[in-house]
């Protein structure tokens, strides 16, 4: 049902009913908020505990028969004789009789008398329990009721307060997105949110538009774009029974507080609604206590922005041009801002009409940089109303600005075809123009065009203003295209330009930019300096001189990230979230929200890690960037294979890449981890032979060498494998960054664990333990810590290899990697099972517990043989070998080779 807090608490109404104390639940809340289902409910629980029933439903063609609901209630006893039927005539005779009734039929168990839609019922049937909750009798006996929140009947509020049974109240809430989540387990996380937004968590509506499809889903969640003809037909006429009920007065009013805007305001509907007060203020009253619509403040909104629409679309379409004509009037006479007249002037305007046209170009050109969307919608209306001889500059700058407003908010592929269309024309602001069409181009994934594009604008003369931001756009294209070289050669150029002519945010976005090359190519001393430069200058910025550039911001925390500043990088996260939300600047949320995920996941927080990637698929999928929906992916491959295993995150590899040379690195980094541990390593090694630069450092080379080390070991060539992983770690340690130094460390341990070298494999593995743990990375200093149980076990210290298992599986636990958390615990019983069984006293450490084979070898390692050697001897696999001479080690209580060789030696005198 989703409401496990309003089960729980019917569940204790009903202990205490089996005490014998009389109880009451008063049930409230918006129409198909789910009163009904949740009273169903109790009736099921009641039913299940032996309880007698008597329940009842009013409605609305009721209220005018005296004691209705209660008679209706009371014909569940059964025989006709028993029962007494109230009559009007004498009210507390009639009270008397059924109180006598009740009680009679009170008895253990209990009896459960339920109201449903109590705010139908007559006003008899109101009094009459009304004076039964006054004196509730002593038994065994629930009384529930259920009604509209705006809808109290009167006199109930003091019954409950003063009757001397326990009053449960619950007040139904909107579902929750986990309330939803419970209730359709299997619906897609995007859809939920989807349908959440649209239904605003009503289960009624939820259940409505259950059969609609994702596109419909996403206009209704946009309730201020959304256009009514789009609410399915079941839902449409849920909404229009409502709207039946009201008299053509109240109906009017409806559709003028739907015109005016959520909320709207008094005067605007007494001007849009054109009637007198003495008819608009009554109507507005019954309006409220019908609940449809709820007073906030001194203004008006409806009870759910679905029957807003509704209403808006039960007027005519004529008589909502001239509505909106006389909103719009309204609002200019008393000086209303430009957005506000500009929304009802795009739903009034006439062809032709210049005048209105440049009203809503001004509001677009206002709008621009905090409700881009809007400002589209207002210069696509605009360019509607231009007559065909309006000249070629004035239709240009309009395209340009419908262009930008796209591209800041939902429509990139539009702006793209819209800036292709008009960039030859566009004069002076061809820049512009070249500017908004390669910031497209990078969204889209069409890098080498922008980057083109970008280079030839730039070859020719461009204003000092345009110059900055081209050459900044072309830094980040090329950052993207991993060509550090060429970005630091744009970046450093943008940087002495902005220095010269005084910008500011083109300075700080170069620094960034350039602490993002210098990182990509390995110089993180240089990196960590400008840095600290790039965060100063943009902590120093406005929020409004930031929001040209915000783009910034998710590069700021990359660096951030991987320069182990985590706090920096979230907060400046968070700054880029609001920023951009609060501007309707969608085209920067992916990068913001794919960042954050990464953040996560090195920081140990899966379940955070997950949500952000949701968000950032869903941002992606709105401005329609297949290009920063393969970013996320690139992310989630590691959360995913962390969560769920290396076959999963294969599964989700063989989708979509980033086109970015950049970021298909990052997607390919993850997928090569996955095919080592899903054990395909010949498949590992071709996949890093495409990024692998030979005897090179850098930031990604250190991960390669030891993701290639592996690769290696599992197919053969050990020399290889130790010789690749102390290339590894020589170049993480060049590098000084903890966290690469844990991944090299850790990947040496694997080889030489692999090479049966368990003391040196050992040591490895405890220093990428520390380096971790320096790092702040959580997640992979429990990886490290089950690298170093793994080595005590094998070296025969199986005391100290259970503390470490306990710290890997507390780790993962705490950062919710379940397959990893799952892998872990099959190591440590592995171990469990390899622990030797108790032996009689005096046989521990002593040539006599050993089995024939251990013994064998034990004596073939007394004799100087290696484990390569005793393998081939007896036709066993080294990995054998290793394993019978780690029980060896255990049983003779021994730690080294040496030590075998002595036990043996005094077992023979």
């Amino acid at each position: 049902m989703g409401r496990q807090t309003e089960t729980t608490a019917l569940h204790q109404v009903l202990d205490r009913l089996a005490t014998g104390r009389p109880q009451v639940v008063e049930i409230y809340g918006d129409p198909g908020i789910g009163k009904t289902r949740l009273l169903d409910e109790l009736a099921g629980l009641a039913t299940d505990r032996k309880l007698a029933l008597l329940a009842a439903r009013s409605s609305e063609y009721q209220q005018h028969i005296p004691f209705g609901v209660v008679t209706e209630a009371l014909s569940g006893l059964g025989s006709r004789d028993e029962l007494a039927t109230p009559q009007s005539s004498d009210r507390y005779r009639a009270y008397r009789s059924v109180r006598e009734v009740l009680i009679r039929h009170a008895q253990p168990p209990g009896l459960a008398l339920l109201f449903d839609d109590l705010h139908w019922a007559d006003e008899a049937s109101h009094d009459l329990l009304e004076q039964l909750l006054l004196d509730m009798p002593p038994v065994a006996l629930l009384v529930a009721v259920a009604y509209r929140d705006h809808h109290v009947p009167p006199g109930l509020p003091a019954a409950f307060t003063r009757t001397r049974a326990d009053v449960t109240r619950l007040a139904l809430e909107p579902l929750t997105e986990s309330d939803i989540a419970e209730l359709s387990p299997d619906l897609p996380v995007r859809r939920l949110r989807l349908v959440l937004r649209a239904s605003g968590g009503n289960p009624l509506y939820l259940d409505a538009l259950g059969p609609v499809d994702d596109a419909t889903l996403e206009v209704l969640a946009d309730q201020d774009r959304a256009d009514p003809r789009d609410i399915p037909g079941r839902l449409h006429a849920l909404l229009d029974t409502e709207l039946r009920r009201l008299d053509p007065v109240q109906r009017l009013v409806a559709q003028a507080i739907a015109i005016a805007g959520d909320p709207a305001e008094l005067d605007l509907v007494l001007g849009i609604a054109d009637r007198p007060e003495a008819e608009v203020f009554p109507a507005l009253d019954a309006l409220v206590a019908l609940g449809v619509v709820h007073p906030a403040g001194f203004r008006f909104r409806f009870r759910h922005p679905l029957l807003r629409m509704a209403a808006y679309q039960s007027a005519g379409p004529a008589w909502r041009i001239c509505a909106h004509r006389r909103a719009e009037l309204h609002l200019r006479s008393r000086g209303g801002s430009l957005p506000l007249r500009a929304h009802h002037l795009s739903r009034a305007a006439r062809y032709g009409d210049t005048d209105v046209a440049g009203v809503l170009v001004q509001a677009a050109v206002e709008t621009l940089g905090t409700a881009p969307a809007d400002s589209a919608v207002w210069t696509r209306t605009a360019l509607r109303l231009l007559p065909p001889d309006a000249d070629t500059t004035t239709r240009t700058d309009l395209l340009l600005l419908q262009a930008d407003a796209l591209g800041r908010s939902e429509g990139l592929a539009e702006s793209r075809r819209i800036l292709h269309e008009v960039i030859e024309h566009a004069g002076p602001r061809r820049w512009e123009a070249v500017l908004h069409c390669a910031t497209a181009d990078r969204l889209l994934g069409r890098l080498d065009e922008a980057r083109a594009l970008l280079e030839t604008e730039l070859g020719e003369a461009v204003p000092a203003a345009g110059r900055g931001a081209l050459t900044i756009e072309l830094a980040a294209t090329n950052l993207l295209l991993d060509d550090p070289q060429r970005c630091i050669r744009h970046a450093t150029a943008a940087v002495a330009d902005g220095l010269r002519i005084g910008e500011r945010c083109q300075v700080a976005s170069g620094r960034v930019l350039l602490g993002m090359a210098s990182l990509r190519d390995g110089d993180v001393v240089a990196a960590r300096h400008r840095l600290t430069e790039a965060a100063r200058l943009v902590d120093g910025l406005s929020d409004a001189e930031l929001r040209e550039w915000l783009s910034i911001l998710p590069m700021l925390a990359w660096l951030e990230l991987h320069l182990e500043r985590y706090p920096d990088a979230d907060r400046h996260l968070a700054r880029g979230l609001e920023i951009a939300h609060t501007s309707g600047l969608a085209r920067v949320l992916p990068y913001l929200y794919t960042v954050r995920s990464a953040l996560a996941e090195r920081t140990g927080r899966l379940d955070v890690a997950c949500s952000a990637l949701v968000d950032a698929r869903d941002a992606s999928a709105a401005i329609g960037s297949t290009e920063t929906n393969g970013m996320a992916g690139a992310v989630e491959l590691w959360v995913t294979l962390w969560h769920r295993g290396p076959q999963a995150a294969l599964d989700l590899a063989d989708g979509a890449r980033p086109r970015s040379r950049w970021w298909a690195e990052e997607a390919d980094a993850a997928r090569v981890t996955a095919l080592l541990i899903a054990g395909r390593p010949t498949a590992a090694a071709t996949q890093i032979a495409e990024h692998l630069q030979i005897g090179k450092g850098g930031l990604t080379n250190a991960h390669w060498y030891s993701s290639l080390a592996l690769a290696e070991l599992a197919l053969g060539a050990r020399d290889e494998a130790v010789k690749l992983s102390e290339d590894a770690v020589r170049f993480a340690d060049e590098l000084d960054v903890p966290y690469q130094r844990g991944i090299t460390q850790m990947a040496y341990a694997r080889v030489l664990a692999g090479c049966g070298q368990h003391g040196q494999a050992l040591a490895q593995a405890e220093l990428a333990v520390d380096w971790f743990v320096t790092a702040g990375a959580p997640l992979h200093a429990a990886m490290a810590h089950g690298v170093v149980a793994e080595n005590l076990a094998a070296s025969g210290d199986l005391q100290r290899a259970r503390v470490e298992f306990g710290l890997a599986k507390s780790g993962y636990a705490a950062c919710g990697a379940t397959w990893l958390l799952t892998k872990v615990r099959n190591s440590e019983s592995r171990l469990g099972a390899r622990t030797p069984r108790p032996r009689r006293a005096g046989e521990a450490g002593t040539v006599e517990v050993l089995s024939d084979r251990e013994r064998e070898i034990a004596q073939l390692v007394a004799n100087g043989m290696t484990n390569r050697e005793i393998a081939a001897r007896l036709y066993l696999s080294a990995k054998t070998v290793e394993g019978h001479l780690a029980r060896v080690f255990t049983k003779l209580d021994v730690k080294s080779r040496v030590g075998v060789a002595q036990r043996l030696a005094a077992a023979a005198t």
